[in-house]
C-alpha cells in the first residue's frame, strides 16, 4: 500500500496517521469536514467511533480512504457516489449491515482499484444492477467475513473487473450457488479465496479453463469448506508452478489424486482432507514437493504405498493423515520429519509397537494423535526434558492396546487422552514432577488397579480428570481437594469405598462430579449443595449412600442429578423450587415413601423424571402438568393410585417414555394419551386398568413410522456430554437404554383388566418392536392385519379370551423372535411358515381347538384348515353338507349314463372303444410276458 502514501487527497484513520491534505476546506460545516483540523486532532488508533457522516461526499478529490478498524457504522453509502476519483477504499470492520444498496453505491466508483469491506456485516444488496462506469481497474477485492448469501448476485457484479483482478477474497460468507467458469478467465489472479461458503462447481473444469491463460501467477487457491465436486486432475501440465497454497479440504471431491500434483515444486500447503478421494498415494505424489510443510489428506479412503526406506523430499511441520491407511506396519518415513508441530495419524490401520524414536520430538510438538489404531505393548520412550512453557501439547493415545505403566515423560502434555487401552499402572504419570501445566487427563476405560496415589498437589491447572471404568479401590485421596481449578471429576465404575473426602469442598469450580457405580457409603455431604455453586452434574448412582438427602442451598445451576440405586430413605423433601435448570432427575431404586412433592411442578426445564422402584403413594401431583418439556416420566414400581391423569396427554406433547407399570392405577386409559405423538415407550402394565384400548391409539405417530429417531436426552457442557438413560422390561428382563432408545418402540398393557377387542387401528403402528397385551380380558379375533407389524420382535397376547384362527399374515413377520398366544380360545390349524411352525408348543398351550405343528394335535383329514366359520360352529354354512352329497350322486349318474347311451346309440364309437380296450390288453400282456421271461433267466444264472 506504499504507492498510496504519496497520492494527492489521502485520508487514513486506521493506522494512527492522517496523510497530508491538499484539497480546499472552505465548505466545511463541521470538524469532520475541516480536514486540516482533523489532521491536527487524530492522536491514536480507534480515535473515532459512531456513524460515518454523509458529509464525506464533499471531499470530492479524495483518492485514498481508510477507516479500517475504527468500529464505526453507516446505514447508507450514498456519499460514496460523490467521490468520483476514489481509488482506495477500506471500510474493514465498519458496521454496514444497514447499507442495503452497497453494491450499487460501490459500483459508482469508476476509478476504484482497491476495495476492502471484510467484516462489515454486509448482506445481499437489494439493487444488483451495475452501472456502465463500474471500475474495470479493480485489482484487490476483499468482502470476506460477511453475511452474503446469493452467489448469483455477487459473481456477476465482479465480472467487469476480472480482467485485472489480482486478489479476490469471498471467504467466510454464506454464499450459495455456482462458481462461474468465467471467474477462472482472470489470468492475473494471484490469490483466490472462496473458502467456507456453500458454493458448488467442478474443480476439474475450473483448472481446465484456467490452463488456457498464458501467464499464470496464481500462488494462493483456497476453495475449502464448500460443495466442490470433481476429481483432482493432472496439475503438472496446468502450468500452476507458482502455486504455493492449494486448499480443497471439506468438499465433495472424488476419484483418485493424480501423481502430477507432485510436480508443483513451490507448494507449501496441500489440503485435500475430508473429501471422498480414493486410491493409492505413492512416492511420485511427492516427488518435487521439497518446500511442503503442511500435508492434509485426512478422512479420505486413501492408502499409502511407499517403500520402507523412503526418504521424503520434504520436512513437514503439519501432518494430517487421519483415516488414511498407513499400516499395518509403522510408517518409518516419519523418522525423517524432524520439525513436526501437529501430527494426526489416527484411525490409520496401524497394528504394531511404537518405536522409541517416535517420542523424541514431543517437547517441540503441539498436537499428537495416534488414537483408534491397534498400537500394542508398553511405551518405552527416551528420557525427555520437561516442557518449560505451557505451549499446550495435546496427546491422544486412546482406543489402542497399550499396556503396562503410563510413562512419566507423557506428563509434559497439557491434555492427555489415554482412554480405552490396557494401561495397568498410572503412578509414574500421576506422581511425576512435570504435571504443572496439565489441564485435561482422561485415563478412563483402562485396567488401572490398586489404590489411587495421593499425589495430586502438583496438578495446579487440572480442569478435567476422568478415571472412570477402571479397577481402582480404596478411599478417594484427600489431596484431590487441592485441585482448585478442577471442573470435572469422573470416577464412575471403580471400587472406591469409604466416604467422599471433605477436602473436596475446596473444589469450588466443580461442575461435574460423577462417582457412580462404586462402593462409597455414608451420608451425602451437605457441602455439595453449600460450597459448590456451579455444579451442573451430580451422579452418585449405585453406591451405598444414605440419608439425609442433598441440601439445596446452591443448586440453581444443576442440570443432571442421579442418586439412583442407593439406600436413601424417608419422605422426599419439598425443596425443588431452587432447581431452576434441572433437566434430569433420577431417584429410582431407593426407599423413598409418601407423596410425590408438589414442588416438582416447578421444574420448568425438566426433561426426565425417574422415581421408579420406591414406595411413593397417593396420586401423581397435578402440578407436574407445568413440566411441559418432559420427555421421560418413569414412576414404575411404586404404590401410586388413582386414575392416570389426562393432562399427561394434553400438556406434555414431547413425551418419549411413559412408564407407570407396577402401581395401583385404575380406570380407563385416557383418550388424551393419543396426543403423545412422540411416544416411543408406553408401559401401563401391572395395574388395575379397565375398559377398552382407545381406537385413536393409531395417532401415536412415532410408533407408526419405520424411521429411527434420535430419541435421546443429551446435555452438552463445556467439559463433557451427559446422556440420560431409561430402564425398561424387555423380554422379561430389566434392560437399560441410552443411545439406542430411538430404535425402541414398545407398548405394554399387560396384567390389567382391559376388555373388548384388540383394535385393528393398533395394527397401523408399523414401527412397533414390542407389543404385550397379555393377562387381560380381551375377546374377539386377532386382527387379520397384524401382519403389517413388520418390525415386531416381541408379541405376547397370552391369557386373554381371544377366539378364531391365527391370522396367516402372522407367519410373514420375519423378525418375530418371541411369540406367546397361549391360554386363549384360538382354533384351527396353525398357519404354515417357519416363524410359527418352529416355535415351542408352550407358545400355543391352553388353546384346545388349535391343531398342527408344533402341537401334537393333528388337523382333520385332507389337511383342510378349519375356517373361521368352522370354529364358530356355524353348521348351516359348512361346505361338506347333505346337499353336497346329493349333488355329487346326481353328477355321477348323469356322467355314467351319458357315456353308456353314447356307446349304445353310436355303432362306430362302440367299435372304436372296444378296439382300444383290446389293444391295451394285448400290450399289457406282451409287456408282462417279456418281464417274467427275463426274471426267470436271471434266476437260472444265479
Amino acid at each position: 500500500m506504499g504507492r498510496w502514501g504519496a497520492a494527492e487527497g489521502v485520508l487514513h484513520l486506521g493506522r494512527r496517521q492522517v496523510q497530508q491534505c491538499n484539497w480546499p476546506c472552505s465548505h466545511a460545516s463541521s470538524p469532520w469536514l475541516s480536514l486540516c483540523w482533523l489532521h491536527k486532532s487524530i492522536t491514536g488508533y480507534n480515535a473515532f467511533t459512531g456513524t460515518i457522516p454523509s458529509q464525506f461526499k464533499n471531499i470530492s478529490r479524495l483518492q485514498y480512504l481508510d477507516l479500517d478498524s475504527l468500529y464505526m457504522m453507516s446505514s447508507d453509502l450514498q456519499w460514496l457516489s460523490e467521490l468520483s476519483i476514489l481509488r482506495y477504499l477500506s471500510l474493514a470492520w465498519v458496521n454496514l449491515s444497514g447499507a442495503s444498496n452497497w453494491q450499487q453505491q460501490v459500483s459508482s466508483l469508476s476509478h476504484l482499484q482497491y476495495l476492502d469491506l471484510h467484516g462489515c456485516n454486509l448482506v445481499d444488496s437489494v439493487s444488483i444492477s451495475s452501472p456502465a462506469n463500474f471500475s474495470t481497474s479493480l485489482s484487490f477485492v476483499d468482502v470476506s467475513n460477511n453475511s452474503l448469501r446469493d452467489a448469483s448476485l455477487m459473481f456477476p457484479w465482479l465480472m467487469n473487473s476480472t480482467g485485472r483482478l489480482e486478489e479476490l477474497n469471498l471467504a467466510n460468507n454464506e454464499l450459495k450457488g455456482q462458481i462461474p467458469v468465467s471467474l477462472f478467465h482472470s489470468c492475473n489472479l494471484v490469490e483466490l479465496d472462496l473458502s467456507k461458503n456453500n458454493l458448488i462447481g467442478d474443480f476439474h473444469e475450473y483448472i481446465r479453463e484456467f490452463s488456457r491463460c498464458a501467464h499464470k501467477p496464481l500462488k494462493f487457491l483456497d476453495m475449502g469448506w464448500n460443495e466442490i465436486t470433481g476429481m483432482v486432475p493432472d496439475l503438472s501440465h496446468s502450468q500452476l508452478q507458482s502455486l504455493h497454497v492449494l486448499r480443497l479440504d471439506n468438499n465433495r471431491l472424488s476419484g483418485t489424486i493424480h501423481e502430477g500434483i507432485g510436480q508443483l515444486s513451490n507448494l507449501t500447503h496441500l489440503n485435500l482432507g475430508n473429501n471422498f478421494l480414493t486410491g493409492l498415494i505413492t512416492e511420485a505424489h511427492f516427488s518435487r514437493l521439497s518446500t511442503l510443510y503442511t500435508l492434509d489428506l485426512s478422512h479420505n479412503a486413501l492408502a499409502f504405498n511407499v517403500s520402507v526406506d523412503w526418504i521424503p523430499p520434504f520436512n513437514l511441520i503439519n501432518i494430517y493423515l487421519a483415516r488414511c491407511k498407513l499400516g499395518p506396519d509403522f510408517p518409518t518415513w516419519l523418522h525423517t520429519q524432524t520439525m513436526i508441530d501437529y501430527l494426526d495419524i489416527s484411525c490409520a490401520g496401524i497394528s504394531s509397537t511404537v518405536p522409541n524414536w517416535f517420542w523424541e520430538p514431543l517437547p517441540q510438538m503441539m498436537y499428537l494423535n495416534i488414537s483408534h489404531n491397534c498400537f500394542r505393548g508398553k511405551i518405552e520412550g527416551p528420557i525427555l526434558p520437561a516442557i518449560v512453557s505451557d505451549q499446550g501439547l495435546s496427546i491422544d493415545l486412546s482406543f489402542n492396546l497399550f499396556e503396562g505403566p503410563i510413562p512419566a515423560f507423557l506428563s509434559t502434555a497439557s491434555q492427555t487422552f489415554f482412554s480405552n487401552n490396557i494401561f495397568s499402572i498410572a503412578d509414574p504419570l500421576l506422581c511425576a514432577n512435570s504435571t504443572k501445566y496439565m489441564r485435561f487427563m482422561d485415563l478412563s476405560n483402562n485396567d488401572l488397579r490398586g489404590e489411587l496415589s495421593d499425589c495430586w498437589r502438583g496438578f495446579e491447572l487440572l480442569v478435567v480428570l476422568d478415571l472412570s471404568n477402571n479397577q481402582l479401590y480404596g478411599n478417594m485421596p484427600k489431596s484431590l481437594g487441592s485441585l482448585r481449578n478442577i471442573q470435572s471429576i469422573q470416577f464412575e465404575g471403580n471400587n472406591f469405598s469409604g466416604e467422599i473426602p471433605s477436602s473436596l469442598n475446596n473444589c469450588t469450580q466443580l461442575q461435574i462430579f460423577d462417582v457412580a457405580d462404586n462402593k462409597l457409603s455414608g451420608r451425602i455431604p451437605s457441602w455439595i449443595g453449600d460450597n459448590i455453586p456451579n455444579l451442573l452434574v451430580l451422579s452418585l448412582r449405585s453406591n451405598n449412600f444414605h440419608d439425609p438427602l442433598l441440601c439445596a442451598n446452591s443448586t440453581k445451576y444443576m442440570r443432571f442429578m442421579d442418586l439412583s440405586n442407593n439406600d436413601l430413605r424417608g419422605e422426599l423433601s419439598d425443596y425443588w423450587m431452587s432447581f431452576e435448570l434441572l433437566v434430569v432427575l433420577d431417584l429410582s431404586n431407593n426407599q423413598f415413601y409418601g407423596n410425590m412433592p408438589k414442588s416438582l411442578g416447578s421444574l420448568r426445564n425438566i426433561k426426565s423424571i425417574h422415581l421408579g422402584g420406591n414406595n411413593f403413594s397417593g396420586e401423581i401431583p397435578s402440578s407436574l402438568n407445568n413440566c411441559t418439556q418432559l420427555q421421560v416420566f418413569d414412576v414404575a414400581g411404586n404404590k401410586l393410585s388413582g386414575r392416570i391423569p389426562s393432562w399427561i396427554g394434553d400438556n406434555i406433547p414431547n413425551l418419549l417414555v411413559l412408564n407407570l407399570h407396577s402401581n395401583n392405577f385404575h380406570g380407563n386409559i385416557p383418550l388424551s394419551m393419543c396426543n403423545l405423538h412422540e411416544l416411543h415407550v408406553f408401559d401401563l402394565s401391572l395395574n388395575t386398568l379397565s375398559g377398552n384400548i382407545p381406537k385413536c391409539i393409531c395417532n401415536l405417530s412415532a410408533m407408526a413410522t419405520l424411521a429411527n429417531s434420535n430419541a435421546t436426552i443429551t446435555d452438552n457442557f463445556t467439559i463433557g456430554i451427559y446422556n440420560d438413560s431409561t430402564s425398561l422390561i424387555w423380554k422379561g428382563k430389566m434392560s437399560k437404554y441410552r443411545s439406542t432408545l430411538g430404535f425402541l418402540r414398545s407398548i405394554d398393557f399387560s396384567s390389567n383388566r382391559l376388555t373388548g377387542k384388540i383394535p385393528s387401528e393398533m395394527m397401523t403402528l408399523i414401527g412397533l418392536v414390542s407389543l404385550n397385551l397379555s393377562r387381560n380380558l380381551f375377546s374377539g379375533h386377532i386382527p387379520p392385519t397384524i401382519g403389517q407389524l413388520k418390525s415386531i420382535d416381541f408379541l405376547d397376547l397370552s391369557r386373554n379370551h381371544l377366539s378364531g384362527t391365527i391370522p396367516s399374515q402372522l407367519a410373514q413377520i420375519d423378525r418375530l423372535s418371541v411369540l406367546d398366544l397361549s391360554y386363549n380360545d384360538l382354533s384351527g390349524e396353525i398357519p404354515l411358515g417357519t416363524q410359527l411352525q418352529t416355535r415351542d408348543a408352550s407358545d400355543y398351550a391352553g388353546n384346545p381347538k388349535l391343531c398342527g405343528a408344533p402341537l401334537n394335535n393333528t388337523c382333520p383329514i385332507h389337511g383342510h384348515q378349519i375356517s373361521e366359520h368352522d370354529a364358530d360352529g356355524d353348521d348351516d354354512e359348512q361346505f361338506v353338507s347333505e346337499g353336497f352329497y346329493i349333488a355329487m350322486a346326481a353328477g355321477f349318474v348323469m356322467a355314467f349314463w351319458g357315456v353308456c347311451f353314447s356307446l349304445i346309440l353310436k355303432k362306430s364309437w362302440r367299435y372304436a372303444y372296444f378296439k382300444l380296450l383290446s389293444d391295451v390288453y394285448d400290450k399289457l400282456y406282451v409287456f408282462t410276458a417279456i418281464k417274467v421271461a427275463k426274471l426267470k433267466r436271471i434266476r437260472s444264472q444265479i
